[in-house]
């Protein structure tokens, strides 16, 4: 999937993790809501996520974490989730969806590890 249009609901401060709205203000969200992308995929379909976090590895490469925009994510305990890579295509940011297995689950696990991380610190 290749980002075609954002619409950011709210700014999550960290200006890595959006595909950048190009606003130097940070902005708190309220509990709970993340920002919102519109992503196109090759069918030229249109369809919306909820941005979780992003995911820096070990080889500096980043990953953004999404979830189904159209799905509470709030009520429900398993939250499918897509995982995309951070590239630089022609001087702008695309997200392509991870389709190697054992990256996606080394994304993942350390997703996991940050979100007991942020859990352990509240």
């Amino acid at each position: 999937m290749d980002i075609d249009k954002e619409e950011l609901q709210g700014c999550s401060g960290s200006c890595g993790s959006c595909g950048g709205c190009g606003s130097d203000e940070v902005n708190e969200l309220s509990d709970g809501m993340s920002p919102i992308i519109t992503l196109t995929d090759e069918d030229g379909k249109d369809a919306k996520f909820e941005i979780l976090d992003v995911v820096v590895m070990e080889d500096s490469r980043e990953f953004l974490i999404v979830a189904d925009a159209e799905k509470n994510t709030e009520t429900e305990e398993d939250v499918e989730v897509t995982i995309l890579e951070i590239k630089q295509e022609n001087g702008e940011e695309v997200y392509d969806t991870v389709t190697d297995e054992e990256l996606a689950q080394r994304v993942f696990d350390e997703f996991v590890s940050q979100q007991d991380d942020v859990d352990e610190e509240e």
